[in-house]
């Protein structure tokens, strides 16, 4: 079977969802939850994505997003391998999470944005597992239905949704109670009933425009830009290790030792601003920096953040040189 397809441009909408193995779980405990969520921010921050709705079920997950850049592989890949990485070294596991790539359904806004969130957000009540949306924690729906005192997190795209409803926050959440009280509608539910999930969820106009455009006369892939960017990139990371080795007055081939035992702080600073800031693939800075593979980055990474979230010294000055590295040269 070939592999799914994978329309991507910015400013667009996916239903992305991915079920574990052997449709096994995905979620063990309530810190597997959080994990995913932690990883789900990390990635949007990293990515430059936004999420509208979301729904963490036993052993899968829906999400409703928004991609500016056109770059939706490159996030799954991020939070579907990273979330498997932590959660394997969590329970002290092996071995894939997922049963393959994630499903990925882009989504005409103007028309079934909403109806996806709907559908989403009605999950648990599909599978029986609460009466009431609101007793279910691992959604996005009890953020949507919070007091103003209790404002949703800065990711989740609350307000953006509601205002599909009306422009009036009173107005519009109580239209949209109403909506969710509401069944999901036949045409939705035909449309996720079918074995095999078509990759376009629109009206006519908006699925011809996008088979012309994007599928029926796909392009060969830019390899000129795919160069732009790793050579953007490489450059991004010579100004990193540069402004590390200044900043704390080391030799450059300090960035590349890794020993047992010791805790390269301008290393690992070094990794994390390149992470962040080059664009470059993990696979790219595990070789940049000597690193045996691209988990291996991801983890170093991770941890790092820990550290920086237990050490306001080495957080001021990685804030101090990601603001500098960001900078556009003169």
């Amino acid at each position: 079977m070939s592999r799914p397809l994978r329309v991507e441009f910015p400013d667009a909408w996916y239903h992305v969802m991915n079920r574990g193995l052997n449709r096994n779980l995905i979620f063990f405990d309530s810190e597997g939850h959080q994990l995913f969520l932690d990883t789900l921010v990390e990635a949007c921050s990293l990515f430059n994505v936004q999420v509208a709705a979301y729904c963490l079920m036993p052993n899968h997950y829906h999400a409703l997003i928004h991609t500016p850049e056109g770059n939706l592989s490159r996030f799954m890949r991020h939070l579907n391998g990273v979330y498997t990485q932590r959660i394997n070294r969590k329970r002290k596991r092996d071995g894939p999470l997922f049963r393959g790539r994630f499903k990925g359904i882009l989504v005409q806004e103007e028309s079934y944005l909403l109806q996806v969130v709907k559908y989403i957000h009605h999950n648990p009540l599909k599978a029986r597992m609460v009466s009431t949306l609101k007793k279910f924690p691992w959604s996005s729906h009890p953020s949507f239905i919070k007091s103003r005192r209790k404002a949703p997190p800065e990711w989740l795209m609350v307000a953006e949704v509601l205002r599909h409803f009306s422009a009036r926050r009173a107005l519009a959440l109580s239209l949209y109670k109403e909506f969710m009280g509401e069944e999901v509608s036949r045409e939705i539910a035909k449309f996720y009933s079918k074995q095999y999930w078509s990759p376009v969820l629109g009206d006519a106009t908006f699925v011809d425009r996008i088979k012309a455009k994007y599928i029926e006369h796909e392009q060969p892939r830019d390899t000129e830009i795919k160069g732009k960017r790793n050579i953007r990139g490489k450059a991004i990371v010579r100004r990193i290790n540069r402004e590390v080795c200044r900043h704390f007055k080391i030799p450059g081939p300090r960035l590349y030792e890794s020993r047992r035992g010791q805790n390269n702080i301008p290393r690992q600073m070094a990794v994390l601003l390149s992470r962040d800031l080059s664009g470059l693939r993990l696979s790219e800075l595990a070789d940049t920096y000597k690193i045996k593979t691209y988990k291996t980055v991801g983890t170093l990474c991770y941890r790092f953040q820990q550290t920086l979230k237990k050490n306001r010294k080495w957080a001021k000055q990685y804030a101090k040189l990601k603001t500098l590295c960001s900078q556009e040269e003169t």
